[in-house]
């Protein structure tokens, strides 16, 4: 294969747009993948898959495949645990139901968040989060971005690590479904359910079986953020238990954290084609 052809194979399974806490609208955030020679991409916003159908209309304009793929925040004891599902129904009645009640609670938490952000004196207003956000799913990103253009912080990871990070004083728990229960959500859409950046994860060893009973599928081991020997370290443990590895970079815009550049990671076209099978779709 030559190199033009070798770039057009490039795949990206993890990226957000507007419709949660990305700074490009699915068009254009599709319009880039095209540029970057990414041929097969996954729209995986946060708790959200509004941006799913003007994605899979430009990616059949554009020549990109679109998988239809979700992010899902869960809490467990320790701190959080994100789940994707790749493949899914977009518009099943259950997952829309369960991502309603999932939006609601983010609201509450942000609302929480802003409060403990202006009880230490910083000026801002839930108002001015919603702008920023948009139509999009509010996350901490979304604050993050906000204390940085305002003068707070000097840049997105300093705004987690002074303020918004489990165990900074701005922090606040999710109140969430159980990672299991979130597969189980995957599921009954459709999809195929993959952990995400299973480092973040407190006690995996614990948490994978517990996973796996629920029916997952997968592991993310070709991240963004992680180094070479973290990638290859989660293929062999996906391997090990019989799970997809699976990549992306992450995306949410240009410059938003080192590592999560647009189609950055080598992710391997075969995930896609054992993601489709795990979620009994066949063909393109």
């Amino acid at each position: 294969m030559d190199e033009a052809a070798h770039r057009r194979q490039r795949v990206d399974l993890h990226t957000h747009t507007t419709a949660s806490d990305g700074r490009l609208r699915p068009a254009e955030l599709i319009a880039l993948a095209a540029q970057r020679g990414v041929a097969v991409l996954s729209v995986t916003d946060h708790d959200t898959t509004a941006g799913i159908d003007e994605a899979v209309a430009a990616g059949q304009a554009a020549g990109v495949e679109i998988v239809p793929g979700i992010e899902l925040s869960t809490a467990v004891e320790a701190g959080e645990v994100h789940i994707l599902g790749y493949f899914i129904d977009s518009h099943d009645q259950g997952l829309q139901e369960a991502l309603r009640s999932f939006q609601e609670r983010r609201l509450e938490r942000a609302r929480a968040m802003v409060s403990r952000l202006q009880a230490l004196g910083l000026q801002i207003d839930f108002d001015e989060v919603r702008a920023l956000a948009g139509e999009g799913t509010i996350s901490r990103a979304h604050l993050a971005r906000l204390l940085t253009e305002r003068g707070y912080t000097s840049s997105i990871d300093e705004a987690f690590a002074r303020y918004l990070a489990r165990g900074r004083p701005a922090y606040v728990p999710h109140e969430r479904p159980s990672p299991a229960e979130a597969v189980q959500v995957v599921r009954a859409a459709g999809g195929a359910a993959v952990l995400a950046h299973p480092y973040t994860a407190s006690d995996l060893a614990r948490l994978l079986p517990e996973l796996i009973a629920a029916g997952l599928a997968g592991l993310e081991a070709w991240y963004g953020e992680y180094s070479e020997d973290q990638r290859r370290s989660l293929a062999e443990l996906a391997e090990a238990h019989g799970l997809i590895a699976t990549g992306g970079s992450d995306y949410h815009g240009e410059g938003f954290r080192k590592g999560r550049e647009l189609g950055g990671v080598d992710v391997p076209l075969e995930a896609v084609e054992r993601l489709r099978r795990a979620a009994g779709r066949t063909g393109r």
